[in-house]
Formats: C-alpha cells, structure tokens, sequence
C-alpha cells in the first residue's frame, strides 16, 4: 500500500493510525482527513488504496464516504477504526462497503497485522467483531438470501420493502434513539432523518416506535 487515507477528526488518533499503517508499509504515504466533506472532496482527485475510517465525524456519518469511495474507486480497501462494537454501527459500515472492521482500542501491533492480512484476501476485523458477526449468522434465519448474509441484512419478510437507506435508520430506532440522534448518527438533518422514519411508518404499516422495535427485531436487523 502506497496510498492510505486516515479519516479522523482527533489528531492524536490520526497519529496513532497512522503509526499503526506506517508498521504495516513504513514506505506508505499517509494522508489525513478531518471532516467527511474534505475526504469526499478528495476523492475526485486521486485514488485511495487504503482507507481507515471513523464513523463519527463532525459534519456527518463515515459510512456516506465508505459509500461514496466504494462508487468511484471499487478497488479501494475501506477500513472502519472505530471505537463502536455494535450492531448499530457495524452493519450499515458492512452494508455500504466497508472491507474491514477495526476497533481503535485494539493494540496497535494486532491492528497493523490486521491491515497486512489484506494483501493475503483476509479481511481485517477485530476479534471481537469477528466473534460479533459469528453470532449473528449462527442466528439467522435458515433459507436467507447469501448475498443479504454478507450484507448482514437477512431477507425477511417487510426488509424488501425498505430501501438500504430506510435499513439503516430502521436499525437506530429500533435500538431506541430518537429521531434528532438518528439524523446525527446517520449524517442527515432532522427533517431528512423524519422523512425516512415517516416512509418506514408508512410501508410497514406501523406507526409507533414500540411497534418499529418489534419489526426491526423480527426482520432480524437487531436481536
């Protein structure tokens, strides 16, 4: 890898990103960004080969430049390093395009040889999300579509009906954030956060949260 891109708006876990790429390619050129804005940007002028990204940003959510690089830059390897081990984070990052899933909590040595199994086809995840996805297939229901399998999108009966998108915010309410946290997780305004809810109400003929938990549990988006 000559060309990592560091998606993180701390600057000491930039640095310690950073160190990590650098045990794994000491000859890597290394370029950091703070905002999804300017690493979107950034995108239309050079290729990534190697992106590690947070999820939380200041101006919206990780998972829309994981979306946006894997559409311009299909070879490009997408790394989460995040601080996030559930449900709710891991599998609309794996849904978007996300080839890896890192914990920053990890040492550093495990999440440098994390990166070099890359070269070898071994997609880099942290134990405990390996554990984490393992679960999660062993409970899946039996006859499920494999490419919804990978996705971590089982196909259950009203899931067709909602676009990737409305998944996701399905997903956060159904763990029981409100509409504003939604938006902000998600990287949306209120208003657009509301519309998705809204469209969700709507095609699974519900209209309470109480009710959404119970659809997004028995669709098998959460436990």
């Amino acid at each position: 890898m000559k060309n990592i891109v560091i998606l993180e708006d701390l600057k000491d876990a930039q640095r310690w990103l950073a160190d990590a790429a650098r045990r794994a390619w000491p000859d890597a050129e290394v370029q950091f960004y703070s905002t999804l804005r300017s690493a979107c940007q950034a995108l239309d002028e050079r290729a990534p080969q190697l992106c590690l990204v947070d999820l939380q940003l200041p101006d919206g959510s990780g998972v829309d430049f994981i979306r946006q690089c894997r559409q311009q830059h299909p070879d490009a390897q997408l790394v989460v390093a995040t601080m996030y081990d559930d449900d709710m984070h891991l599998f609309p990052a794996l849904q978007a395009g996300a080839n890896g899933y890192l914990l920053k909590e990890d040492p550093q040595e495990q999440i440098a040889s994390a990166l070099l199994g890359i070269v070898k086809g071994v997609p880099p995840l942290s134990p405990q999300i390996a554990q984490r996805m393992l679960g999660y297939f062993q409970q899946a229901p039996q006859g499920a579509a494999p490419e919804l399998h990978r996705r971590g999108l089982p196909e259950v009966d009203n899931v067709e009906r909602l676009s990737a998108r409305e998944q996701e915010f399905l997903l956060v309410i159904g763990n029981g954030y409100k509409t504003a946290e939604a938006a902000d997780m998600l990287g949306v305004s209120y208003h657009t956060a509301a519309k998705h809810i809204k469209n969700i109400y709507a095609k699974l003929g519900i209209s309470s949260r109480a009710q959404a938990v119970q659809e997004a549990i028995r669709m098998g988006l959460i436990n």
